[in-house]
């Protein structure tokens, strides 16, 4: 009876092993903290602390390096994936200094924030310098019912806007139209980032899936990239944050409510109530940060608890 017992306790010993192995095999991510893989330190982060400040956070990886928590990620290796575009503005003229009659009549860049490829004239008060080249394309723009967005970059102006007056806008290099989706006007624009990712333009967008009634709309976030868009080419619900990585591309995903990290073609990391890309009412991003050695290292929530991610892509890449 008594070896009964103990063999009985043994297969369900044996049971939990094996269906552990096989979620972690199916998911293909190491769980062992010794693996030099994949690496999650928990905070004593709150919500209420994430929405502050960003050296709140900074100040965190400190305490627990203090405390003698092993962090990867070399903070003073950091490396670019992310090209961000070069936001213009449009130069509006109206008629007898009223507000009505009013058109665009040219673009607009930053004094500070330049394309290094384009030529501007004298810049006026605010700072802003009239574009001289690229040449404006002043046809295309009356062709458009309602501009969203124009990005430069190297010699190319990217433009976003409404042909039609309905929820498809277009997005055109130059003149030449490059993509065009069913996209949800938020609070400023269709779109959410832009950037060059391996020399290729990337552009995350409000993804109009259907309208619930006719005041709510149901989007989801998408990338357009390489003439695909993400969320179809790799059969998630959503996606955000595209990055590079030795010639590979990586994202943030979502599928059934949960939201994980992809790269190279494959599922990476755990998942998340929420990984943090960006904030809602805050002009910085949250830390999704790569190094030189290939450590990914991000911040996530799982239930009520924040986590410091790390993730060495270089096994990814076998």
């Amino acid at each position: 009876m008594e070896k009964y017992f103990f063999l009985l306790i043994m297969g369900f010993f044996l049971a939990g092993c094996t269906t552990s192995q096989i979620e972690n095999r199916e998911n293909k991510i190491p769980v062992d903290s010794q693996s030099q893989i994949y690496h999650e330190i928990e905070t004593t982060l709150t919500s209420e602390t994430v929405d502050d400040i960003f050296t709140l956070i900074r100040k965190e990886i400190t305490r627990l390096q203090k405390q003698g928590k092993n962090l990867w990620y070399n903070q003073n290796h950091e490396i670019q994936g992310r090209t961000p575009m070069y936001h213009l503005q449009y130069k509006i003229e109206c008629r007898n200094g009223t507000k009505d009659n009013c058109s665009i009549v040219g673009l607009q860049a930053h004094k500070n924030n330049l394309p290094p490829e384009f030529k501007v004239a004298e810049c006026g008060p605010d700072n802003w310098c009239l574009i001289i080249n690229p040449e404006f394309r002043k046809d295309l723009i009356n062709n458009i019912k309602q501009t969203a967005e124009s990005y430069g970059f190297s010699k190319d102006v990217y433009t976003i806007g409404n042909i039609k007056g309905d929820d498809n806008y277009s997005i055109f290099k130059n003149e030449q139209e490059i993509f065009s989706h069913k996209m949800y006007f938020g609070a400023e624009s269709v779109i959410e980032d832009a950037s060059m990712i391996l020399n290729s333009p990337a552009f995350t967008f409000y993804d109009l899936k259907e309208w619930k009634d006719k005041n709510t709309p149901i989007v989801e976030r998408n990338i357009w990239y390489n003439d695909e868009t993400i969320n179809e080419k790799y059969l998630v619900e959503a996606s955000s944050h595209l990055f590079a990585y030795k010639d590979n591309i990586g994202f943030v995903g979502e599928k059934d409510e949960k939201k994980f990290f992809f790269f190279n073609g494959q599922k990476i990391s755990r998942d998340f109530d929420e990984i943090r890309t960006n904030s809602c009412c805050a002009i910085f991003a949250y830390p999704i940060e790569l190094d030189k050695n290939g450590i990914l290292f991000f911040l996530a929530k799982r239930g009520e608890k924040y986590f410091f991610v790390e993730i060495n892509l270089n096994h990814y890449l076998k």
